[in-house]
Order: C-alpha cells, then sequence, then structure tokens
C-alpha cells in the first residue's frame, strides 16, 4: 500500500486539567503541606489571576471549590483564609461547653451579645412544653475561641423558673451557676440534633462570615433531675469550625 493511502496516525490530544482545577489542586496542596499554615491569608482574587493568567470567574470557582472542602472560609471584607484545625464538640449530658469542647489549646471567651424576657413562640412552646406567649428569659451570646467567633448561641428557658437569673448570670455569664443557684444540681440533655444551612445575613455578622457560607446548626433540649425542661438552644458553627463526637454510653 503506497504511502498516500495509509490511515494517518490520529493526533495525541493533550490531557489538561481544566484551569479552575489546576488552581484548586495547587492551592490545596500548598495548604496540606503548610505551605499556606492555619489562619493565612490567601492572596487576592487578583494577584491569583495574575499568578495563574486565568479570570476572576476562574478563581472563584477554584476558590468555591476549596471552601466546599472546608479547607478555606471567606471573612466578609476581609478575604479568604486557611481555616485551623476544627474544636471538636463531645454531645455529652450535664456539661459545660467549655467542658465539652477541645480547643487544640486555643482559649474560649463568651459574648452576651443580649439577654431579654420574651414571649414563648409556638415551636418554643412546644419544645419546652409550655403553653404558647409563656414568659422566657432569652439569651443571645458568642464563643470566641483562638479569637475568632466560632459558635453563635441563642438560649431560651422559662422565666419562672429562674426568677433570679440576670443578676446570677451577670456573676460570669455561666447558665450551668444559674441552674445552680436555683436548685437544679444535675441536667440532661433530652436531644440533640444537628442540620447544615447557609448563613442568613445576621450569622455572617457575628460569626465574619459571608452571607451563604455553609453552616452547622444544632439544636438541644435539657431537663433537670425531674424530667421538667429547663433550656431549648439553637446554635450556628462555621461549617469548618467543628467536629462533632457522640459518645458511645
Amino acid at each position: 500500500m503506497s504511502p498516500s493511502h495509509q490511515n494517518p496516525i490520529p493526533a495525541q490530544k493533550e490531557n489538561k486539567l481544566p484551569p479552575w482545577l489546576s488552581i484548586y489542586r495547587t492551592l490545596k496542596s500548598e495548604i496540606l503541606t503548610d505551605e499556606l499554615a492555619d489562619d493565612d491569608r490567601l492572596p487576592s482574587e487578583k494577584q491569583l489571576c495574575s499568578r495563574f493568567s486565568v479570570t476572576r470567574m476562574t478563581v472563584r470557582r477554584a476558590l468555591d471549590a476549596l471552601q466546599r472542602e472546608g479547607l478555606v472560609t471567606a471573612r466578609k471584607g476581609s478575604g479568604v483564609y486557611v481555616n485551623a484545625k476544627p474544636t471538636c464538640y463531645e454531645i455529652n449530658s450535664g456539661r459545660r461547653f467549655i467542658e465539652n469542647v477541645a480547643t487544640h489549646g486555643y482559649s474560649v471567651e463568651t459574648k452576651t451579645l443580649s439577654v431579654s424576657r420574651v414571649s414563648a413562640r409556638a415551636d418554643i412552646a412546644e419544645k419546652l412544653g409550655i403553653k404558647r406567649g409563656t414568659r422566657l428569659v432569652a439569651i443571645k451570646r458568642i464563643r470566641i475561641i483562638g479569637g475568632k467567633p466560632a459558635f453563635l448561641n441563642f438560649k431560651w428557658m422559662p422565666a419562672k423558673r429562674f426568677p433570679n437569673f440576670n443578676k446570677i448570670y451577670k456573676i460570669n455569664q455561666s447558665v450551668s451557676q444559674v441552674y445552680g443557684e436555683h436548685g437544679i444540681e444535675e441536667y440532661h440533655r433530652v436531644e440533640t440534633r444537628v442540620s447544615g444551612g447557609r448563613a442568613t445575613d445576621d450569622e455572617a455578622r457575628h460569626l465574619q462570615l459571608e452571607v451563604g457560607a455553609p453552616l452547622i446548626r444544632s439544636q438541644s433540649l435539657n431537663s433537670d433531675s425531674d424530667g421538667n425542661r429547663i433550656e431549648f438552644s439553637q446554635g450556628s458553627w462555621p461549617l469548618d469550625s467543628v467536629e462533632f463526637i457522640f459518645p458511645q454510653d
């Protein structure tokens, strides 16, 4: 067969990665090898565009993938940061927050945002086994771990059960101490629920996240030793900030 009639050899196709995936893999490697350390700020979008010769849309797709994997967090008005090791929160009955949390040596602070009296909404009344409109003590506070906001928390408790709440709580912001001063030496977790979600305006503001950033949301219900429900709580954690541990009985 003459050369002109031979079947042509097909050209080898280049096995190139999509640009966003290449950027994602490069940055992920730099994070995992500590070239980018915990809490380091990533270069700006403009700098990354210049480094990789791509558009902002391509860079954002790579950063979104890193954030979905929990490797980085976008902080509103500040930039994108490498996530530190997550806090481990153990779900135990009758223990204070600080006793349940392992923070890898970081400090834990409590900042109370508000303490008020409110009427029980239908959903909270149902959880606490009380009538809608019953007066409640309502607390809104944030836990700060290693200098960063880590947990936005709301608590509701029957006001009649804790008449001296404000006076006692003001001393050291301890709900457990309020319990003790009102004759509740032991309390028990009735249930814990965990779900996913996206940061609302309020959550984003207090947790220093972008609106719509992924969150873990938790709900808990506590009772005294006689089975009376004394507290319903809701909280929000940045997705990358916590690992929940459920000990075996």
